[in-house]
């Protein structure tokens, strides 16, 4: 098997030694005379590592380049630390390799040299390709033309590979100018820069810096608004000047380290959209040319070169070309995406000019370093992949977007359908916006799947200054009355969305609903939500409705709120309400269940990585293990009767059955359906018949909660009914 590889970046020599070490015939073009000198420092995660490992090449990459320590990130004004990142051994032993940090020049000779000879032609400069059903050909602008049974188009973010294949298409500029330096050691021999990385952000601005040769040759990565200077080119040498005014308020060691720059270059920062196609026939992408991504996750590179080694691979097990690199994409493009928006998503959180939004990202940061420690949340998604394993598993088991294995299914037409909804209701383009996307994509989920009903009566009501949307399907004025908090991991979700749920609610126990419109992390943080819960429940008490009338009810992170407001209440000293209807419920914090791990890639609703994200977002500098923020950790007793459901091979199951335990173990009524082979909060889907049997359950259950006495609940009741 022969394949041309066009471009001699990172990508492409790492590809092209992958196919060497496979036994394929490889020829790599580049239209550059020689390589130079250009670029700064680059960062090969674990994953990254790991290829070069395979490929014999990592003693090579610890002969010039550093292993840092730890990654630290501070705050570009006063300098205190904000979020830490433990690397060296610690994350070597995690992530079954080290990070390494190095100047690009040196990583571009080591895998030239690594290279047999004749492989690497330089000042061979692509001019068209094209393919027949046995070969495919590139014809160079000298004339020439050398034909393979492959062609892959390593060509970078301007690919003529990808433009002959797919059409032109601009790159988009995300809005940034990124300036580059090397700093000669002994320049900085006054200046406390230890082998970590030494990261600062401020408004609208990042410096990215770290030695990329031990004590010898230090990069910085500074990135400013592209409103405040104009710059394209990585060889357009910067106005130091301009840098500097861009950096004047830098705290002072920051100050010390960008005094000792003399040049620097500088560029626009571009990227692409995911694409729906990488590969036609025997002609691929790989690298930049199929996915290039913003350089905030450190991910360019590496998955360059998991590129490398799956597409060696599967040509390697394969006289199919075409077949072998359709594989090749199936197993990369999911992945890729994913990487793509979380990068772009990264930058977004990084760059925050706002200083209030600033203030929320660094009490999320806070929250994650309680919960998080290592900081997988931030860096796992590129760091714990091992492709040498991956490219030897099921195709179906790559991940995609939404954290779930690309073929994973559930067993029933229904429960798949609504788990598809679930899988789909992200874009790559909402992931990359951060919780604004997240925002808009589930508020656009609940609201084109489950519109409210025009034909039930609803009416904004406020609830003792808490907004509320009144849904009344019942002409009664002493009927059940369900206050309702909505999910979303309390940084999602509203109660304009929550309607139709909530409607149905009220079907249920034959009565009316509000559904909450609570305060949102992470603008407002624990106790925002609480507080917001316990006035809406005072004001139905203003409003002359009973507790004996009243049930809580909550879905997710508002099932974990339904329960921490009668706990709220109870050490208030209020009267309690009739019952808890608590659906799938967020309970934790700490995410220390079990299910977590156990579902992993099969939960589109829910993953660790996300949970992360949302709990942080809400208790930031609290304990997590607050009782009033985590109740699976609070005082069950003398609690009303509570109604739980859940499915069991969801990721937050272990919520669900460890409140079981601690209500039984204290003596609470408990209700629980438990339901198989189905999704987190499967009753927001009418069509699944769990869900029917659960509007019945619920409405015996609130039948027989409302019959009794509030202040004296009798002995409890367990009824457990598993639905396969």
């Amino acid at each position: 098997m022969k394949v041309i590889v066009i471009g001699a970046g990172i990508a492409g020599l790492t590809a092209a030694l992958a196919l060497v070490k496979k036994g394929i015939d490889v020829t790599v073009v580049e239209q550059a005379q020689q390589f130079r000198e250009i670029g700064a420092g680059i960062q090969i995660g674990a994953n990254g590592t790991l290829v070069m490992r395979e490929l014999g090449l990592e003693d090579k990459l610890l002969a010039v380049g550093v292993i840092p320590q730890a990654w630290d990130t501070n705050d570009f004004e006063t300098g205190r630390m904000l979020f830490a990142t433990p690397l060296g051994e610690e994350a070597a032993l995690r992530y079954g390799a080290p990070l390494y940090n190095l100047y690009r020049a040196d990583l571009i000779d080591l895998l030239a040299k690594g290279l047999p000879d004749g492989v690497l032609r330089f000042g061979a400069r692509c001019e068209e390709l094209g393919q027949t059903a046995d070969l495919a050909w590139v014809k160079l602008v000298t004339g020439e033309v050398l034909e393979a049974d492959a062609v892959v188009g390593a060509d970078g973010i301007h690919s003529m590979v990808r433009e002959r294949l797919w059409g032109h298409k601009p790159a988009q500029a995300a809005n940034i100018l990124m300036w580059r330096a090397l700093i000669p050691g002994e320049r900085l021999s006054f200046v406390d820069l230890p082998e970590r990385g030494h990261n600062w952000t401020g408004p609208g601005r990042t410096i990215v810096s770290y030695w990329v040769r031990p004590q010898k040759l230090y990069s910085v990565l500074a990135s400013v608004p592209d409103t405040e200077v104009q710059r394209e080119s990585w060889e357009e040498g910067g106005n130091i000047e301009e840098f500097r005014r861009s950096f004047s308020a830098a705290e002072p060691r920051l100050k010390q380290l960008l005094d000792q720059i003399d040049t620097a270059f500088i560029t626009g920062m571009y990227y692409r959209d995911p694409i729906e196609e990488w590969t036609s026939g025997r002609i691929t992408l790989l690298g930049d040319a199929a996915h290039p991504m913003v350089p905030f996750l450190a991910q360019g590179a590496c998955q360059g070169m998991e590129d490398a080694w799956t597409i060696a691979t599967v040509l390697s097990r394969s006289n199919d070309v075409p077949k072998a690199l359709r594989e090749y994409e199936t197993r990369r493009r999911p992945r890729t995406t994913r990487v793509q928006s979380g990068a772009r998503a990264m930058v977004k959180l990084v760059h925050e000019s706002d200083h209030e939004r600033i203030r929320m990202r660094n009490g999320r940061w806070k929250g994650m370093s309680r919960i998080d420690p290592l900081a997988e949340t931030s860096w796992g998604l590129g760091w714990k992949y091992d492709v040498l394993k991956a490219v030897d598993q099921p195709v179906g088991e790559v991940f995609g977007l939404s954290a779930v294995q690309e073929g994973f299914r559930l067993s029933r037409p229904e429960s798949c359908q609504a788990y598809d909804l679930w899988k789909n209701a992200l874009t790559p383009e909402d992931a990359a916006q951060g919780y604004d996307g997240l925002r808009r994509a589930y508020e656009r989920f609940l609201l084109t799947n489950f519109p409210p009903n025009s034909d039930i009566e609803t009416a904004e009501r406020e609830l003792n200054g808490v907004r509320t949307i009144r849904i009344n399907s019942s002409r009664s004025k002493s009927g059940p009355v369900v206050l309702h908090f909505h999910g979303g991991g309390y940084v999602v979700g509203s109660a304009d969305s929550s309607q139709n749920y909530a409607a149905r609610l009220a079907q249920a126990v034959e009565g009316e609903c509000f559904t909450v419109d609570y305060r949102l992390a992470p603008e407002n943080p624990y106790p925002a939500a609480l507080d917001d819960a316990v006035d809406a429940y005072r004001g139905l008490l203003r409003e002359g409705i009973t507790p004996e009338r009243i049930i809580l009810s909550g879905e997710s992170s508002g099932g974990g709120l339904a329960i921490a407001l009668v706990m709220a209440l109870r050490s208030a000293g209020d009267s309690l309400p009739a019952g808890i209807l608590a659906v799938c419920p967020f309970a934790d914090m700490t995410l220390s269940g079990e299910s977590l791990r156990l579902a992993e890639g099969k939960d589109p609703a829910a993953n660790r990585d996300s949970l992360t994200f949302l709990a942080a977002s809400y208790f930031q500098g609290h304990e997590p293990r607050d009782p009033l923020v985590s109740p699976l950790f609070g005082d069950f007793s003398s609690l009303p009767p509570l109604f739980l459901t859940a499915a069991t091979n969801e990721a937050l199951f272990d919520d669900t059955s460890r409140i079981l335990l601690r209500a039984q173990a204290q003596s609470v009524d408990v209700t629980v359906e438990l339901v198989d082979d189905s999704v987190h909060i499967y009753p927001l889907f009418p069509f699944l018949p769990e869900t029917k049997r659960f509007v019945l359950a619920l409405n015996g259950w609130s039948r027989r909660i409302l019959q009794q006495d509030v202040k004296n609940f009798g002995p409890p009741e367990h009824r457990i009914a598993a639905h396969s």
